[in-house]
């Protein structure tokens, strides 16, 4: 039977999600690549398996950066950090996002450039070489074609209200955020306006709402790229002091625990626009990183997106790194090489979560409900023992229950797909569109983006 690929204007039935058609997405009309056995890994391959179709999309050159030591690497944007498609949108249209720009990590400097860390980074191991440290993080939109082509009709550069443009350094913090080195290995300036964005969604009036991972916060963008307010955590207002918008300090004091680069990552919009979405890449650092490092426990909050009022929190549970295969090389690996990267909603409190590794990932729903509910006490960074320290068990002992999951595919079943996927953008009932973030070349991948055709639709 000749299968028939699912169109991309689908704006009706994105429309129907909050109502009568969502009500049996957690039933029988999900799709499931297979049972989950004790340590996550799938069960069955006798169900339908997913359709993977490339979509040609294009490269964009930032050009050659050459170090001080003669090492030459050709860099390009990475497009895929985040994607989202509205039902306003023309057919076709996915909106797609940088992060802050291309970056090496100190303890990597001899392997990508061959200069020892000492050298590259004199005085912290743990901060970022920026080879592009005026590269301004932006917003694209790609128009999908019949012919499976990608093309950029669509760029916003995020800027300031003066109309500075936003770079990727961290601002001065004490500490709490990454130290920003040069290519010659001299520190960079910090910038009370820098952002790290890594999820968006896109209103009906035009404007924007961007994850960002360094706050970590959220950007409300104008729709010619304006960043007009970022909601900080309560008590870190003063590190954006100078920023170039409004800082609001609303977000729970707990996140001033960020573990180093594990910020919001993921984020997503009620159909009805009244909330927004929005989970951390990994477990807070909460009491320090060694709880990081070993914890299942990220949260996830439902925030009233025009009072910025927490409507809820509550707590997904990772898989246990031992059950992913895709990335088994041998070698111990950490429980926080497992990463959250992307939500979508599907209707109100019904979210579609993206779980990887770099080379596996695996695509859950979720539904939000009541009995859910983390206490606001867990917000309090005095209370203890916090949510990220406790197991499973001990947290049940006190009436806090993660999120139940549903796994609609698992990316070792659907062959083709790209190592390191980021983006996520539902654009059919049972079609979804991901893109890979390419780390901007540095290693030398590309951008691929595929379009994933469910045997079942995530919408009835």
């Amino acid at each position: 039977m000749q299968r028939q690929r699912a169109p991309l204007a689908f704006a009706s039935a994105l429309r129907s999600w909050g109502g009568m058609a969502a009500t049996a997405i957690l039933g029988s009309a999900l799709f499931f690549s297979g049972p989950l056995g004790a340590q996550g890994e799938v069960q069955s391959e006798s169900r339908p398996k997913p359709v993977v179709t490339p979509i040609q999309v294009p490269n964009l050159s930032l050009g050659v950066v050459i170090f001080p030591n003669g090492k030459a690497i050709n860099l390009s944007v990475g497009t895929g950090s985040g994607a989202y498609r509205s039902p306003n949108d023309i057919p076709g249209r996915v909106w797609l996002l940088t992060d802050r720009g291309p970056n090496i990590e100190c303890n990597d400097a001899r392997r990508v450039i061959g200069v020892e860390t000492e050298q590259a980074c004199p005085g912290n191991r743990n901060g970022r070489i920026f080879p592009l440290p005026g590269f301004v993080p932006a917003i694209y939109a790609a128009d999908i074609g019949h012919d499976n082509v990608a093309r950029i009709n669509v760029y916003l550069p995020l800027k300031g209200k003066s109309g500075k443009p936003l770079s990727g350094r961290p601002p001065q913090g004490n500490g709490r955020y990454e130290t920003a080195y040069a290519i010659d290995g001299k520190l960079l300036a910090p910038d009370p306006s820098g952002v790290d964005p890594e999820g968006l969604v896109r209103l009906s009036d035009g404007s924007f709402w961007v994850a960002d991972e360094i706050g970590p916060s959220l950007l409300h963008v104008a729709s010619d790229g304006t960043v007009l307010k970022r909601l900080v955590p309560q008590g870190l207002q003063n590190d954006f002091k100078d920023a170039d918008y409004d800082v609001v300090p609303s977000l729970p004091p707990i996140l001033r625990y960020r573990a180093l680069n594990r910020g919001f990552e993921a984020l997503a919009l009620s159909p009805d626009e009244k909330f927004l979405y929005v989970m951390l890449q990994g477990p807070l650092a909460n009491p320090d990183n060694e709880t990081a490092r070993r914890s299942r426990n990220v949260r996830l909050w439902k925030i009233a997106r025009e009072t910025g009022e927490i409507a809820g929190q509550y707590y997904y549970q990772s898989d246990d790194i031992s059950s992913y295969t895709g990335d088994a090389d041998g070698r111990e690996r950490s429980q926080s090489r497992v990463v959250l990267s992307e939500l979508a909603a599907i209707a109100e409190d019904r979210l579609v979560v993206l779980e990887r590794v770099d080379r596996h990932a695996r695509f859950y729903a979720v539904q939000l409900s009541d009995e859910n509910r983390v206490p606001r006490l867990f917000d309090n960074p005095e209370y203890g023992p916090g949510l990220e320290w406790m197991d499973a068990p001990q947290l049940g002992l006190r009436g806090v229950l993660p999120l139940g999951k549903s796994l609609l595919l698992d990316s070792e079943m659907a062959a083709g797909l790209p190592a390191k996927i980021e983006g996520l953008a539902i654009t059919g009932p049972n079609e979804l569109v991901v893109i890979n973030d390419n780390d901007f070349g540095v290693d030398g991948v590309r951008t691929q983006m595929f379009r994933v055709t469910l045997p079942q639709p995530l919408i009835r």
